[in-house]
């Protein structure tokens, strides 16, 4: 058999071609790994459509999976808000349960309440163990109050509640629940004498420091400060007494003025420290009232609650005589 290929002749006597042809003849006449030639042929890419450009704005365009999620959680809600609607409808408006009386909507939120939360930690690490917590913290309370009573007993000894134009000389009358400012009442003879009366001249003092209550140096304790800053110049050469200028009156005046504004500036600072602590005594005395309250309620013995809580203050309990044997 004579097979021509390419301008090359194949003869009978090339057994070794002739087999590996007759071969291949074989193999593409009875369709052999025809699934690798398919796989070569290229193929038409399926691509899922897009979001037009118009709607691009409202992001990846939803598929069939998608809407299938969705769908599923709205029926899902639906279901809920029917359900919650047929048992709210077919609610027992005299329906009650014992814990309803330890628990509250709050915020819109069902919780617990403050009592039962802490019935709850009781019972979780014990009566015995909170009533050493509440012993720890009644202790030091109590502490913190002894120390700002100590704090403002020597603010008070250092501070003068005097009157003036400061707010902080006020005083507090505890039967009318006012302030009521300081007065101080100066006796004259006659209504002229009321006329021209001098409160800087009464005083011995200069008028910048007449309307003080407090700090309010006399003529004498001015000059002699000043003979102190000049120097050992307590006579003159003809052996009279050193007199101060003008000049040395005004910058003495100044210098009070400056020391002035120190003093108040630091007697306000201390007003306001004494005022805060004074509050905070108030809020510790309410709590050692609650902590000794909450004490006693958790010992024994027959109580009834004669008044409710109110301003703060904890409720009035009232516990049953009983006889000690």
């Amino acid at each position: 058999l004579d097979v021509e290929h390419r301008d090359r002749t194949v003869t009978s006597q090339d057994c070794h071609t002739l087999d590996h042809l007759n071969s291949f003849r074989a193999h593409y006449r009875f369709g052999v790994n025809m699934s690798s030639l398919r796989n070569a042929v290229k193929r038409i890419a399926h691509k899922e459509r897009s979001q037009p450009q118009a709607r691009q704005h409202l992001g990846i365009l939803e598929k069939k999976k998608d809407y299938r999620v969705r769908a599923r959680d709205f029926h899902n809600k639906e279901d809920r808000i029917k359900s919650m609607k047929t048992k709210a409808s077919q609610r027992n408006p005299d329906e009650f349960y014992f814990g309803m009386r330890k628990a509250e909507v709050r915020d819109g939120h069902h919780r617990k309440t403050r009592e039962a939360q802490q019935e709850d930690l009781d019972h979780i690490i014990g009566p015995e163990a909170v009533r050493i917590m509440k012993d720890q913290d009644l202790t030091y309370v109590r502490m913190l109050k002894q120390k700002d009573s100590k704090k403002i007993e020597r603010l008070q000894s250092s501070l003068h509640f005097l009157g003036g134009e400061d707010e902080n000389s006020n005083e507090y009358d505890e039967s009318s629940r006012k302030k009521k400012k300081r007065k101080h009442t100066i006796f004259v003879q006659t209504k002229k004498d009321v006329e021209t009366f001098d409160v800087a001249e009464h005083f011995d003092t200069v008028p910048e420091m007449a309307d003080r209550a407090f700090n309010r140096p006399r003529l004498s304790t001015l000059r002699d400060a000043a003979m102190s800053g000049l120097g050992d110049k307590d006579d003159d050469e003809d052996g009279n007494d050193y007199k101060l200028t003008e000049k040395q009156l005004e910058l003495q005046a100044k210098a009070a003025r400056r020391t002035a504004k120190k003093v108040a500036k630091a007697r306000s600072s201390a007003y306001g420290e004494m005022e805060a602590r004074t509050k905070r005594l108030e809020v510790m005395a309410r709590a050692e009232e609650r902590l000794v309250l909450e004490k006693n309620l958790a010992g024994k013995g027959r109580k009834r609650k004669v008044k409710g809580g109110e301003d703060g203050k904890p409720a009035v309990y009232k516990w049953r005589r009983k006889r000690l044997r």
